[in-house]
């Protein structure tokens, strides 16, 4: 019997989270062998406070991607649309 922990930070909807215990149960049947009603999948979130990769907060990583995502948006922005003049 098959068993797949799945370790991830929460925040994706119960269809994502069902399309991905559906794709490793194919995965397992496919891969190993396994027959399907004896492969189990279970997730264990965590919020993004209680990760950390690199020395750095999953939740500092999501805020500061969000800002730079921010800025080059502005920049694209700013490109598109010149100020006269300048």
């Amino acid at each position: 019997m098959p068993l797949v922990n799945v370790h991830m930070a929460e925040g994706r909807s119960p269809e994502q989270k069902r399309a991905l215990m559906d794709a490793i149960t194919d995965a397992m049947v496919e891969h190993v062998g396994a027959p399907r009603e004896s492969v189990r999948v279970w997730i264990l979130e965590f919020p993004n406070t209680d990760f950390m990769a690199g020395g750095e907060l999953l939740a500092d990583k999501q805020a500061r991607l969000a800002e730079e995502a921010t800025v080059a948006a502005r920049q694209r922005d700013d490109d598109r649309h010149p100020v006269p003049g300048q």
